[in-house]
């Protein structure tokens, strides 16, 4: 049915929680806040507010980098000038560009299915940090090609950031299409909007909410016995 399966990366692909905690431990160590387990579930936070803004158009990927720890220093009553946010930022984008950790099953799931489908990557991310991460891993080999929003200058889930994608690997059918992901926000309202079929992954069982993929599955290797 489809020729074509467009991967999220962060938390479908590529353990980005686990990266997250690292890059935090690293880059908030030595800093006024720290880094307990109550600064990391609070950066988590308020980082998930701030990238679904950028989703809505409502911030830019710039402000972004830095508005979250300012917010992550007020929450925890400290204050963050705007220089002290861009040597945080800085700090944590470069550990999380050495994080490569990936989910249960990402590999085996990839390689099988790399041998009947053109696999391909589409992310919001940050360029460099997110080629970094993705070289941190044995997955390249499989992926015909890695879109990355940042090097696009459009986010899913906008519709032309889908349609680029399809122009450029060169077969507009969208019914040749699957998207993978997590995000019920980017991903499979994305997907929907651009007229493709999706498959949440929903390994913590949350369900889907309003949106209505094709599927919902909450392990990786669920996908071999599906397509």
């Amino acid at each position: 049915m489809y020729q074509y399966l467009l991967f999220d990366a962060d938390n479908t692909l590529l353990d980005f929680d686990a990266a997250e905690k690292e890059a935090l431990q690293g880059a908030l160590a030595d800093t006024p806040i720290g880094c307990s387990s109550r600064t990391v579930q609070l950066y988590h936070e308020i980082n998930a507010q701030e990238w679904k803004r950028m989703e809505r158009g409502e911030t830019t990927r710039e402000r972004l980098q830095t508005e979250r720890f300012i917010k992550l220093y007020a929450a925890l009553g400290f204050t963050l000038d705007e220089r002290g946010a861009e040597d945080v930022a800085a700090a944590y984008l470069q550990r999380l560009s050495q994080q490569g950790t990936l989910v249960d099953g990402a590999l085996e799931t990839v390689a099988a299915l790399s041998k009947k489908y053109a696999l391909y990557i589409v992310t919001n991310a940050t360029a460099w940090v997110q080629k970094r991460r993705l070289a941190h891993t044995p997955l390249v080999p499989y992926f015909r090609k890695v879109y990355i929003s940042h090097d696009m200058g459009c986010a899913k889930p906008e519709q032309i950031f889908f349609e680029k994608v399809l122009q450029d690997i060169g077969d507009m059918r969208k019914e040749a299409y699957l998207m993978i992901g997590d995000s019920l926000t980017s991903d499979i309202a994305g997907a929907r909007g651009a007229g493709l079929d999706s498959c949440y992954f929903d390994p913590l069982g949350r369900g889907c909410g309003k949106e209505t993929p094709k599927w919902t599955i909450h392990a990786l290797p669920e996908l071999l016995h599906l397509l």
